[in-house]
């Protein structure tokens, strides 16, 4: 059982608890990395906006720019939040439950970008296809 969770509220967690709270903090992280490895590149490079020599950041904000993302800024501090939940803080309970408590928060920012680039993946395509 990750002891990062454990500390994540007042009364000890169960099991069952400890699991639910360390499949969202997996899956939020995997869907955020699919989203970024494989769904933005390809959205790019069907543009022809891809750049293999560019910086990450400067894809995020070209996709931004081209209503692919929300927020490039607010897909950085995702990823941040997302690496503070996912470290260890055997020692600092209420570290975990203030970063989970913001990942919870942000699950629907996630939902959005994701429902953004979808959207322009199914534009892209469609236009691609005539």
């Amino acid at each position: 059982m990750p002891a990062h969770l454990r500390g994540a509220a007042t009364l000890p967690l169960g099991d069952d608890q400890v699991r639910t709270l360390d499949q969202l903090v997996f899956r939020f992280g995997r869907l955020q990395d699919a989203m970024g490895t494989r769904l933005l590149p390809a959205l790019l490079q069907l543009t022809q906006e891809w750049r293999d020599d560019e910086p990450f950041l400067d894809k995020l904000n070209r996709a931004e720019k081209l209503g692919m993302l929300p927020s490039a800024e607010q897909w950085q501090l995702l990823r941040e939040l997302l690496n503070q939940t996912a470290h260890e803080y055997p020692s600092q309970p209420e570290l975990v439950r203030a970063n989970l408590r913001r990942l919870v928060a942000q699950v629907p920012t996630l939902e959005q970008a994701h429902a953004q680039l979808a959207a322009a993946a199914q534009q892209r395509a469609g236009a691609h296809r005539s």
